[in-house]
């Protein structure tokens, strides 16, 4: 250290004064210094020799006096930049910048000694940050790194300093940061999109203005873990826990702010800084498109009692969803619709299989088990639906035992919403071209148990082929706040935000599912989906192959389709077309396939050969199919086919397509 301090007064002896170290960071160390020209204290930051050398060192002092520009009386300003030449000692050339010294303490340090702060206290320091925030979001500069690190407490005044900071390591070295470890941000503070490098706008400042404020107030960042890895992991894998249980003083206002602050897409928090301000001193109204949050109590109280031993059983159909009390008169029953539901999990041929044998047990067990016929009917749909083979089943008779498994589930139980959700999948099926017996069976489950995740999911999945894709967004929207882990709520919300171009958004939840199941095929094919619009093809192709080692049968032909996708708009024709060829002769075993005929088409689309993609969806029956027609208008790969007049004859009259579908 005494090296770079000799370096340092050194190469700025003409200027200022080096008086000792202040601390240091992750990214930086800091030294007070007296500035000669005009006799006052300063702050030098002087980047870790690490980070100087990953970035391009001029363009990073270019791009730190780009925000010197930046006045308002929260933002300590950058005073001045350059950087320690190179010398013997130390072969990097290290940046360094100057601000104004203040004579006061962190946010952090105030919060390592209270851990708490009065209410009015945490609001007032936030409203102060999101002056700050304002000013700069303003004229284009987002901050990225908000944390109480940043912010300098000197009696009243409040300021934020580093503006700009994260953004010249992004645009001067950000691959390379990456690459040898270095994260831009601090974990605990970092907005989702953040953390998935996928873009970031203002909204990233108002993620990480949240999170410091629910610290003020909770006496801990909503997200903690003992790596990064785990706090991101979180982050992605449920919601912020609310603040009053913790603290119940905190206004209901206050607290329903910060946590809408906190949602996992930017869509989904407030449109701007100032709008999370208002929130947080206005009435205690949201609309219905805002998220709230629910004290999922059931679980843990079903649990409690299974404990003390009162119920036999009590099981969810989807793990950390709340099932109306189901008892289990046998035991080994039980345990074999457990295991069932575990395999139905799994989303793989092999796993629909173990399933139904799972199921099947139970109720030989128990033919008055009601959740293992449920079980069974949702299995055999998804193995009609999906095409999986089912030993000792045919295809044309996996949809009939679906139908009379549902239908003995509601005989044993016509009040079971479980019963009434698989009443809704099995209906899907029977025909695809009438939604509206699957709707009527999915709102009735909802009527029984309103917290029911995949009857929402199953519910926004019929709006969005009916065409009411606002309703279907927030049904997906519901299922997901229903249950934070239900992948296919997750999976369905993250197409919503696909299907209406907000890829943000997207990225965001397509992380998320498969943080929470990283052996999702679903949640793989829709990173590749968004990472492709994105025009990052390389993490495209990485998905679709994460997902070809994930499938088996029909699935490996649409995750090599996305494969190929994937290198036809990256602009590699010859290996498109040799991965198109291959995958095509794959799928000549499943005929009539929809997804498998819809994404071969998309690469076709791709390629610019029109005709090739028409054909591919001609095969499919019937083409009034919903789900079928759904694609059609709301897939982004089928956009530079939208005024093809043979693409167009395949969707009805008047069908909208694009951007909301």
């Amino acid at each position: 250290m005494t090296d770079q301090v000799s370096r340092l007064g050194a190469a700025l002896s003409d200027r200022y004064r080096i008086e000792r170290e202040l601390g240091a960071g992750g990214m930086a160390t800091v030294y007070l210094a007296r500035d000669l020209r005009h006799d006052r204290p300063v702050a030098i930051k002087v980047l870790r020799p690490e980070l100087a050398g990953a970035i391009g060192v001029d363009r990073f002092v270019r791009e730190v006096r780009l925000t010197a520009n930046l006045q308002h009386p929260n933002i300590v300003p950058v005073l001045d930049s350059g950087v320690i030449p190179a010398d013997a000692t130390e072969p990097t050339p290290l940046p360094w910048y100057a601000m104004p010294h203040i004579a006061g303490e962190s946010l952090r340090a105030r919060l390592d000694r209270e851990q708490q702060l009065p209410v009015d206290d945490a609001l007032r320091i936030a409203e102060r940050v999101a002056g700050a925030l304002e000013a700069a979001h303003a004229q284009g500069i987002v901050h990225r790194d908000i944390k109480p690190e940043n912010v300098i407490l000197a009696g009243d005044s409040v300021c934020v300093v580093d503006f700009g900071i994260a953004k010249a390591l992004v645009d001067t070295g950000g691959d390379r940061l990456t690459s040898t470890g270095f994260a831009i941000g601090t974990p605990a503070y970092m907005s989702p999109e953040q953390a998935s490098a996928s873009p970031v706008d203002a909204r990233t400042d108002q993620y990480g203005l949240a999170t410091m404020l629910y610290e003020m107030l909770a006496g801990e960042p909503p997200f903690t873990g003992p790596t990064a890895a785990a706090i991101v992991g979180r982050r992605f894998a449920e919601p912020a826990r609310a603040i009053r249980p913790v603290r119940p003083t905190v206004p209901v206002t206050v607290e329903r702010a910060v946590l809408r602050g906190l949602e996992r897409g930017p869509a989904d928090r407030f449109t701007d800084v100032r709008a999370f301000v208002s929130a947080l001193r206005g009435p205690a109204a949201f609309d219905d498109a805002a998220p709230r949050r629910r004290r999922r109590l059931v679980p843990l109280v079903l649990g409690a009692l299974l404990l003390a031993g009162v119920l036999a059983g009590a099981w969810a159909f989807r793990r950390g969803h709340a099932s109306p009390v189901v008892p289990a008169r046998d035991s080994v029953a039980l345990a074999l619709y457990r295991r069932g539901v575990h395999e139905y999990d799994r989303r793989t041929p092999a796993g629909a299989a173990a399933s139904i044998a799972a199921f099947s047990g139970a109720i030989q067990r128990d033919s008055g088990f009601g959740p293992a016929w449920t079980g069974l009917a949702r299995t055999y749909v998804r193995a009609y639906e999906r095409r999986f083979e089912v030993p000792g089943v045919s295809r044309d008779s996996l949809l009939r035992l679906a139908v009379a498994a549902a239908e003995r589930a509601l005989a044993t139980d016509s009040g079971s919403a479980e019963a009434w959700l698989a009443q809704a999948t099995v209906s899907r099926q029977i025909n695809p071209t009438d939604l509206a017996p699957s709707l009527r069976a999915a709102r009735r489950s909802l009527g029984i148990d309103s917290t029911s995740a995949p009857a929402w999911q199953i519910l926004g999945i019929d709006l969005a082929e009916s065409g009411d894709m606002k309703a279907a967004t927030d049904a997906f929207r519901r299922s997901v706040r229903a249950d934070p882990r239900y992948t296919q709520g997750i999976a369905f919300l993250t197409l919503a935000h696909y299907w209406h171009r907000q890829y943000d958004s997207a990225a965001v939840w397509a992380d998320s599912a498969v943080a929470v199941d990283p052996n999702y095929i679903l949640g793989w094919a829709n990173v590749g989906f968004v990472a492709i619009e994105q025009g990052d093809y390389r993490r495209g192709r990485a998905a679709f192959e994460a997902a070809r080692r994930l499938s088996t049968n029909v699935e490996v032909v649409n995750a090599e389709a996305g494969i190929a996708l994937a290198e036809a708009r990256a602009g590699r024709t010859a290996e498109a077309r040799a991965l198109l060829r291959q995958a095509e002769a794959a799928a000549a075993p499943y005929r009539n396939a929809l997804h498998t005929d819809v994404f071969l088409a998309q690469v076709h689309a791709a390629l610019g050969d029109a005709t090739q993609a028409v054909d591919w969806l001609r095969r499919y029956e019937p083409p009034e199919d919903l789900h079928f027609q759904l694609h059609l208008r709301c897939d982004v790969p089928f956009d530079p086919m939208a005024q093809d007049s043979r693409f167009r004859a395949l969707l009805p009259a008047a069908s909208p397509r694009g951007r909301g579908c």
